[in-house]
């Protein structure tokens, strides 16, 4: 792997450091500050606001992050920049109409309702004008911010990608705590307004350049874009949080809090490893731009396996260790929202490791193939939905969400084998699978026989040291790939190396 690459994989790991510790600390704060209701009304809120930025966002984003690096491997950096000013401007207009509606809608309930300001019920929260006032700010500042991070990751400008969300989330975070305590699901919803605010200066850079795109380009990128758009539009039904729309409708707001915060746990649980995907598009991109497939499906194949490596055990040993893990963190108030947590931290280890191989898709231009499933996938999620989790509540949901994403993991992975010929190492990462559960059976064994706080301790470390003599001795990892996670760790802070260096001479004995 290119020292960039792993450059830009430890600063995208920084930023995505960031923001999974800023989005679970988030969902802390508002948890303990407002209780169950107002927690789902929040995630409830959040949702809107993710399906808007969806529906306005044309693809263009991920379409920037894809085709800069490209042509920066050319040696093409005037026209990259050229490309993200020309996609500004039709991006701007579209995201737009999001905070647009919303302000309009806001200024109809206050002159329908006169007294609409003074009250909020938890239960309906987009029947507040206020609610509704900050929705489409959000939406605005959430989109364009996102854009400006795909400029800069498209450009390898990792290093502030990582900068800018580590003081971001920081701000979300003091925001959030501050709003949450003196003005309850409104403060809250202002609070996530603002980790969205720093990312805009970016902006600037791009929107003085002059637009432009040769011809050529203009009608791969239209191609691209338009699957794309469509893609992330019916992604939304499988990745996102689609069971928020069902479990209003069928169970209330209370039902939302607790499946959010067992989706956290879920989400915190892959996000580690996720992190170091960061640079894989770029990284895919920039080699596909000079046609070296070799190349390509050598990283797939190492990628995949770490990514295992890494996904497996955390998500199975924290499923393993969940009862005290998440009345721990939340209270006991959302213990109802154990059994759902262990489904989906389960369900999230094989979609994780799923994501070098939609990276390497990406990289291929085959956005049309993120369409069909999510096709597949949006279908799914309707019918379970109706069938599901109308009688099931947050278990069905994340029965569900379980289900149409292992069929969407399946379906892509027969897509990237059998059409693009790339191999998946079917042998390693069933070892390591197996190591994973022997993990968790071990984590579990011990939080039954010590319980409490110390229990858990032991279990992690119990867990963890048993996963490691098990990838050694079922022989998981290949020699090159520990090299590698060696050659990582060196270029770590030096007590971190420090940290991992034992580990990695465990594995390799």
């Amino acid at each position: 792997m290119s020292s960039r690459f792993v450059r830009n994989s430890l600063f995208g790991t920084i930023a995505g450091v960031s923001t999974t510790l800023g989005s679970f600390a988030s969902s802390l704060i508002v948890a303990r500050l407002l209780g169950v209701e107002a927690t789902g009304a929040v995630a409830y809120v959040v949702w809107v606001v993710g399906v808007a930025t969806t529906l306005t966002s044309l693809g263009l984003p991920f379409t920037l992050a894809r085709y800069l690096p490209e042509m920066l491997g050319r040696g093409e950096t005037q026209q990259a920049m050229r490309l993200a000013a020309y996609l500004f401007r039709p991006f701007l207009l579209a995201t737009a109409l999001p905070a647009i509606g919303f302000a309009s809608y806001a200024g109809w309930l206050i002159v329908q309702h006169s007294d609409a300001l003074a009250q909020f019920n938890p239960q309906t929260p987009l029947h507040d004008p206020m609610i509704c006032g900050l929705v489409g700010l959000t939406c605005l500042a959430q989109a364009l911010a996102e854009y400006a991070r795909s400029y800069l990751r498209g450009m390898h400008a990792f290093s502030r990608v990582a900068k800018i969300t580590s003081i971001s989330m920081a701000a979300q975070l003091v925001a959030l705590a501050i709003g949450s305590s003196l003005f309850g699901v409104r403060g809250a919803v202002g609070g996530y307004l603002c980790a969205s605010l720093l990312p805009l200066l970016v902006l600037h850079e791009i929107w003085r350049e002059p637009g432009k795109a040769a011809p050529d380009l203009k009608a791969r990128i239209v191609t691209y874009a338009r699957f794309r758009w469509a893609s992330e539009i019916l992604g939304f039904f499988i990745w996102s949080r689609i069971e928020v729309f069902f479990l209003q409708v069928f169970w209330g707001i209370q039902s939302i809090g607790l499946f959010t915060v067992g989706l956290t746990l879920a989400n915190l649980a892959i996000q580690g490893p996720l992190m170091l995907t960061w640079g894989l598009l770029p990284h895919f991109s920039e080699q596909r731009g000079q046609n070296d497939v070799e190349a390509m499906r050598r990283v797939y194949a190492t990628g995949t396996r770490l990514m295992a490596f890494l996904v497996f055990p955390a998500c199975l040993g924290l499923a393993a260790v969940m009862p005290a893990v998440l009345t721990l963190l939340y209270g006991q108030a959302f213990a109802g929202a154990i059994p759902a947590a262990t489904i989906l931290v389960c369900a999230a280890s094989i979609s994780a490791v799923a994501t070098v191989g939609t990276n390497l898709m990406w990289a291929m231009e085959r956005s049309d193939v993120d369409f069909y499933v999510g096709l597949v996938g949006a279908v799914l999620s309707i019918v379970g939905g109706l069938l599901v989790i109308g009688p099931l509540g947050p278990m069905g949901a994340a029965y569900s969400r379980a289900a149409t994403q292992l069929v969407a993991v399946g379906v892509s992975s027969w897509f990237l084998v059998r059409r693009l010929h790339f191999e998946i190492p079917i042998a390693s990462l069933a070892r390591l699978f197996a190591a994973a559960v022997l993990c968790a059976i071990t984590a579990r064994l011990c939080l039954d026989l010590v319980g409490g706080i110390l229990g858990l301790l032991v279990a992690i470390g119990a867990g963890a040291a048993t996963y490691l003599i098990a990838v050694r001795l079922l022989a998981a990892l290949p020699p090159d790939d520990i090299a590698r996670l060696r050659s990582v760790s060196r270029m770590m802070p030096s007590g971190l190396a420090r940290a991992i260096d034992p580990a990695m001479r465990l594995i390799l004995g």
